[in-house]
């Protein structure tokens, strides 16, 4: 379980102030600035990517000085050293957190370094609602901050990988991701090609290079699976027979949706009901 001993959302300290733990705070602390920074890691092997940062000495350690920049996050690690200043002005969310290293144990997040995400948004909104949550004495208080720091370390994870906006398309990714949800909701409806193109107001070629680049499918097998996931879901009511759940999932042809399904599933559909 997360629990938190203390956060802050949008906390200033005064201006061009240093944090200095040389041993950590003794839990993990995650950061999310809202003002320049730099910060100093102990210059050792686990830093692969020193070379040509300048390097200064505290407490007999060689220490590598990092610039970092307004939306920069880090995660700390129990017992990492912590030293970091304000370049001017004092201004980060944060949220101390103590978890087994268990729960944590998988998340594609770098520890001990800076990170830059992709979008911010829902990182900054948990760390609100986080320090909401803290302040609060409603009920269920301390398994709702348990929620909301597992909801921030996914949030953080997928800011990481998710595509950053083209600057050649500017909102392509917003709108096409809108328009997405809206298609698989829909999934049960015709979508070819030219449907969709006509839709998104792309060509054909545009739509499979964003698609394939913002989702990692083309939109075929993307409808496929949703179909797929809808039939599976249809097939746990016994009044529907296989061909009423292939075509309230959009097949037309219930070959083809047998044939799917066993790829997808390794089974057909008269055989997942059984």
């Amino acid at each position: 379980m997360f629990r938190t001993d203390y956060c802050g959302y949008n906390y200033r300290n005064p201006d061009k102030d240093i944090i200095y733990r040389p041993d950590g705070s003794g839990d993990y602390l995650f950061l999310h600035l809202t003002s320049p920074m730099t910060f100093y890691f102990p210059a050792g092997s686990e830093n692969r990517h020193n070379a040509g940062y300048e390097t200064v000495e505290r407490d007999g350690l060689r220490l590598v000085q990092k610039s970092a920049v307004s939306g920069d996050c880090i995660l700390f690690t129990p017992g990492h050293p912590q030293y970091y200043q304000a370049v001017s002005s004092f201004s980060n969310s944060f949220v101390h957190f103590t978890c087994d290293p268990e729960e944590i144990r998988g998340l594609q997040i770098p520890m001990n370094t800076l990170f830059h995400p992709n979008d911010d948004e829902a990182i900054i909104d948990c760390l609100r609602r986080i320090q909401f949550e803290y302040l609060s004495k409603q009920s269920r208080k301390e398994r709702m901050i348990d929620l909301l720091i597992m909801e921030l370390l996914i949030s953080a994870e997928r800011s990481i990988f998710s595509p950053a906006p083209l600057e050649e398309g500017g909102g392509i990714y917003s709108f096409l991701s809108a328009f997405r949800i809206n298609m698989l909701q829909r999934c049960s409806e015709e979508w070819n090609i030219e449907k969709i193109c006509k839709e998104t107001h792309l060509g054909r070629s545009q739509l499979y290079h964003y698609y394939k680049t913002f989702f990692f499918t083309s939109p075929k097998d993307d409808l496929i699976t949703a179909r797929i996931d809808k039939a599976k879901h249809l097939l746990t009511n016994k009044e529907l027979r296989v061909s009423d759940v292939a075509e309230q999932c959009g097949f037309t042809n219930i070959y083809h949706f047998n044939r799917y399904f066993k790829r997808e599933l390794g089974c057909t559909p008269s055989q997942y009901r059984m």
